[in-house]
């Protein structure tokens, strides 16, 4: 009797183990946070492992790096729930939400333009294009079809200077990084092409740069957002965002944890304020 009583009580509190491990909201071993990859993988781990070292210490979880090989795999991760939290830019962030639950923890800030970000369009200098309107009939080349900085900005930005974007100039493959763009535009690959203001001074070591010049900046539009998906729980949620508001835009302290990834610090979001971005995407058919 005693032994059947023994394997009885035992069974049960596996039972109950099993109902709380499996139990929706209870906090995994680990936080998966997805990085869009805009640049190669070794490039954005050096870039981000300080910030996930960070969270980990803060949130008591190990917090690990998730790094797909390109934007269509970014956008399965979040989709098929492969990660806690996620970092992209913010055309991605506001096509993802449509189809699926995601909340804007906090907006990433950066030392020149905050918590806002534009793009550029180059050209080479010995190339006889000085102006937008130059680009018709020209080569161009951009990052990929939901880059917002790399494509979607440039889209509207030709669009208000008048070209017609379907006719006036040919689109060339997508590059896939931002890098690849200013290759391609500084080997005479392309007449031009579409990155994000920031990812220009980042290949000064990769080419003369005094050899390219802007020819046109887009608008500024909110930056990207860090965003928590489905599988996070509510606990692991609030130490993520109390963390991330610890790392106050500006704050010459933050620079072990942000220095590398070139940014700032973090401050507080809300999804409305995606809203203008969203009609301008329409307006870019990427949305």
């Amino acid at each position: 009797m005693k032994i059947r009583l023994g394997t009885t009580v035992a069974a049960l509190m596996l039972f109950v183990a099993g109902l709380v491990w499996f139990q929706p909201g209870i906090a995994s071993a680990e936080i998966r946070f997805g990085i869009l990859p805009r640049l190669s993988a070794m490039e954005l781990h050096a870039m981000f492992n300080p910030l996930a070292e960070y969270l980990s210490k803060e949130i008591g979880e190990k917090v690990s790096l998730v790094i797909p090989k390109d934007f269509e795999a970014f956008k399965e991760t979040v989709t098929s729930g492969q990660i806690d939290i996620g970092f992209a830019n913010s055309l991605v962030y506001v096509q993802l939400k449509k189809n699926a639950n995601l909340e804007p923890l906090a907006v990433s800030s950066e030392a020149k333009s905050g918590t806002r970000f534009r793009g550029i369009i180059i050209a080479r200098k010995d190339g006889g294009i000085n102006k937008i309107q130059d680009l018709k009939g020209k080569k161009l080349i951009f990052v990929d079809k939901d880059s917002a900085a790399g494509y979607v900005f440039q889209m509207l930005l030709l669009s208000k200077a008048g070209l017609d974007v379907e006719k006036d100039f040919t689109t060339l493959p997508f590059a896939k990084k931002h890098d690849n763009v200013t290759m391609a535009v500084f080997n005479k690959a392309a007449d031009a092409g579409g990155i994000r203001e920031d990812d220009l001074d980042k290949m000064k070591d990769k080419v003369d740069l005094s050899q390219l010049r802007v020819v046109g900046y887009t608008d500024y539009f909110p930056n990207w957002p860090l965003f928590g998906t489905p599988r996070l729980n509510k606990a692991a949620e609030a130490k993520i965002k109390a963390a991330l508001f610890k790392l106050k835009p500006n704050d010459p302290a933050n620079d072990k944890i942000l220095g590398a990834a070139r940014l700032t610090g973090f401050a507080h979001v809300t999804d409305k304020d995606y809203d203008e971005l969203r009609k301008a995407a329409k307006l870019a058919g990427a949305f």
